[in-house]
């Protein structure tokens, strides 16, 4: 052309260009725009519009938005005014590269140019806004549209499908149809996705009798949205027929069978399928590989997750950072922590996916020393960091660590979330601190943390466990969903209140309401049938668990059975019901057999059961502990003496009773016979007066609690500074008249601080609320919530 002097003529410019732009490689594109620049000297480009559409779109066309973008903007500073066919190439530039905020200019400049009724453009425009997520904007053009072809259709059903509205893209093809519009296999691909993201067979297989009946044909993209219906509506079978019966099988419908069959739980379905794709030539890419390490970690097959991590660096897939992200996760759930770190110091972009990895990883193979050494040294955390650490400490038991390092959290200028909050709360339950609990849900108020069923049932719990019942119980009624969970949540409560009764109609309401009771339901509702002595509704419950819904129950449940008869007194049908289990009964079995007994000072039995304790957990002291209480209330002090010096020999030291009592944010804890206290003068002279005046309303010590062979007079004097009389008296003196008094014991509460407790409840006015290692007591003028019954 250049030899004929044609090189020079303006149509055979527009040709090389035009010619470059849809051969559209990197190459072609530079050697068209030295063409169009050659000929651009030393003249005025205002008459060659086509040149300039023709570069815009082929930049736009090899994903060069950038580049396309520059040339319009020198094409309109040259003066140069641009048509109708400018424009859907540089929209489709700014779609590729994400230019939302260049699009949305270009929109601008359509309207102001009158341009913005083009059908060709109009449809540029709903896949621009579709692709960017803005689907309001892309609904808006649609709607504005005088015409719509199936493009039209098409882009919009694929917006929403891709989004978060896969209903309203099915909607939208069912209108399309009905208005007359052919779809075509694009739009079929797109309505098919949006069912498999709905799970919705039944509608998935009436959007496929479409595809015969409109003279679609099946192509490879078709096939794969039909296979990944198919398969993530559960009907596997189907997907893999129709994947088998597939002559030109992709990387991508490859891909789509093998992530599908690792999500079911089907790895090794998944590994068949990828060794035939490798004998078929294909080779793997990035989706292929994350779905295949996903797979070891679901069999735990290190082998072969080690041959394609060998894979993976002979064909230098290395510099995938998502790639090596799995690699990573691999080897940590595969038991292989020191691997899995060196595989993430060999990394040479470490992004903060990859840190989280590495510290979820340690977190799982119980390292908490290099899990929070290598979360301190992180460059940048984000919620995943942070909620990963916290849920871990929660994990733990390091309540008090987890709660202050969501203090450190926000500090840092980062909100929580649902999942966050999740943990705080589980933290503040545990501790009991009823003042952080009231601070956590006012936090996820005052930041629009949506409340879903795992987090609302969170709350729900952490009130139960700080003693808050009626605020659990508001929690769990302001809930619009409720699973088994959240009844289980709300089960327990009553059950720490010592609200039976309640409990077991909270417990009825559930399975009235089509809520099918777990096992853990059932372990909440016996637990408040012991707490309360519903003995026959105890046996009522436990028989309807096999007989009403088939649930055998498991060891824990023989457990509550044991210790709803141990406690109403019934310790011959409680060995008889240990006899008769399918099992064989464990420690914590004999062990609650022997609390009956200590409670009903039943000394037989109780030896028996302190000596199967002892068979099948010999480093546990506590039986001996309570042996020996058995043995001082039936006045047996050889046989405690006995007990203790075996316990002597041994090194072990019963463990001593101690409260706690927050007051103005500090924490005071006391011990039985303590006097170490600062206030101590003060809190002496309070327990005087408390008993005076305790004595005067009739109150006699139970001098049986103190279990030691002393006289008469020292254990009224033990028994009056008990650990919680210490706190109770403190509590008085340090806070407001009116104020609640909440104390935090050890062990078990004895009956004489228990009948006190109600006398102080009565005589000084104060709602007392104490935590011991058993359940919650709330006294309120003279009475107890669990009626005496504990």
């Amino acid at each position: 052309m250049t030899k004929t002097g044609l090189g020079l003529v303006l149509s055979s410019i527009n040709k090389i260009v035009s010619t470059c732009a849809e051969i559209a490689t990197f190459e072609s594109l530079d050697y068209g725009r030295e063409v169009f620049e050659f000929f651009a000297r030393n003249r005025k480009m205002d008459d060659f519009l086509f040149l300039w559409n023709s570069l815009i779109r082929g930049y736009a066309s090899v994903g060069n938005g950038e580049e396309a973008i520059l040339i319009y903007v020198r094409m309109v500073n040259n003066g140069i005014v641009p048509d109708h066919f400018t424009f859907p190439f540089l929209l489709s530039g700014c779609t590729k590269i994400s230019a939302f905020k260049e699009g949305n200019q270009v929109h601008g400049s359509l309207i102001k140019m009158d341009l913005d009724n083009d059908a060709f453009i109009q449809n540029s425009l709903i896949h621009f806004y579709s692709e960017s997520g803005e689907m309001d904007s892309a609904k808006r053009v649609f709607d504005e549209m005088l015409e719509r072809n199936v493009v039209s259709w098409t882009s919009l059903i694929g917006g929403y499908a891709r989004g978060d509205c896969p209903r309203k893209a099915v909607d939208l093809f069912f209108k399309m149809v009905e208005s007359g519009i052919r779809p075509n296999a694009v739009t079929m691909a797109c309505v098919i996705s949006a069912c498999a993201k709905l799970r919705d067979l039944d509608l998935g297989e009436r959007v496929c009798a479409y595809i015969g009946g409109n003279g679609v044909e099946l192509n490879a993209v078709l096939v794969n949205a039909l296979v990944d219906m198919y398969m993530k509506c559960g009907v596997i079978e189907t997907g893999k027929r129709l994947f088998d019966e597939c002559t030109d099988r992709n990387l991508v419908l490859y891909n789509t069978v093998m992530s599908n069959y690792v999500r079911e739980g089907m790895a090794e379905e998944a590994l068949k399928v990828f060794n035939e794709m490798l004998k078929s030539g294909q080779r793997p890419d990035g989706v292929t590989l994350l779905a295949m390490v996903s797979g070891c970690v679901e069999l735990r097959h290190l082998g072969y997750g080690r041959e394609l991590h060998g894979y993976i660096l002979r064909n230098g897939l290395d510099g995938w950072d998502s790639v090596i992200n799995a690699v990573i996760d691999m080897y940590m759930k595969c038991g292989e922590p020191e691997t899995a770190f060196q595989v993430f110091n060999l990394m040479s972009n470490k992004t903060t996916v990859s840190w989280n990895t590495v510290v979820a990883g340690f977190v799982n193979n119980c390292d908490m020393d290099s899990a929070c050494r290598l979360f301190k040294s992180m460059p940048e955390k984000d919620l995943v960091s942070w909620n990963t650490m916290i849920g871990a400490l929660v994990q733990d038991s390091l309540f008090e660590e987890a709660i202050e390092l969501f203090r450190t959290m926000q500090n840092e200028g980062m909100t929580g979330d649902k999942v966050t909050m999740v943990s705080v709360a589980s933290a503040c339950g545990y501790l009991g601190a009823l003042d952080n609990a009231n601070w956590v849900h006012n936090y996820i108020v005052k930041n629009e943390i949506h409340c879903d069923m795992r987090l609302s049932t969170a709350l729900v719990d952490m009130y139960a466990r700080c003693g808050d019942p009626q605020s659990s119980m508001q929690v769990f009624h302001k809930m619009k969903e409720k699973d088994v969970s959240a009844w289980t949540a709300a089960i327990g409560a009553m059950s720490m209140e010592g609200n039976g009764d309640k409990a077991i109609k909270l417990f009825n309401e559930m399975i009235k309401q089509g809520v099918k009771p777990d096992s853990v339901a059932y372990v909440g509702v016996l637990t408040a049938c012991s707490h309360s002595g519903l003995v026959e509704l105890g046996q009522l419950v436990f028989r309807s668990m096999k007989d009403d819904h088939g649930i055998f129950p498991q060891i824990v449940h023989y457990g509550c059975m044991v210790d709803l008869l141990g406690r109403a007194g019934l310790l011959t049908e409680a060995h008889e019901l240990i006899k008769s289990m399918p099992m064989e009964p464990n420690d914590i079995i004999w062990g609650t057999l022997l609390a009956g007994c200590r409670m009903h000072n039943n000394v037989e039995l109780a030896a028996y059961a302190a000596k199967k304790v002892t068979e099948l957990a010999p480093e546990k002291t506590g039986s001996h502990i309570l042996l020996s209480n058995v043995y001082a209330s039936a006045g047996k002090w050889i046989d405690v003496a006995r007990v203790r010096m075996n316990l002597k020999e041994k090194g072990i030291h019963k463990l001593p009773g101690s409260s706690s009592i927050e007051v103005n944010g500090t924490i005071h804890e006391f011990t039985s016979t303590d006097e170490s206290h600062p206030q101590i003068t003060h809190i002496a002279r309070m327990l005087d007066e408390m008993g005076c005046r305790l004595k005067d309303a009739g109150h006699v010590p139970i001098l049986s609690n103190v279990l030691l062979d002393v006289d008469e007079h020292e254990k009224q004097h033990m028994l009056s500074r008990h650990s919680e009389k210490l706190a109770m008296a403190f509590g008085l003196i340090s806070t407001q008249p009116s104020a609640q008094i909440r104390v935090v014991k050890n062990l078990r509460m004895c009956t004489d601080c228990h009948s006190f407790a109600k006398l102080v409840s009565e005589i000084y006015n104060r709602e007392i609320v104490v935590r011991d290692n058993n359940r919650f007591h709330f006294f309120r003028q003279g009475m107890c919530s669990c009626k005496d019954y504990w």
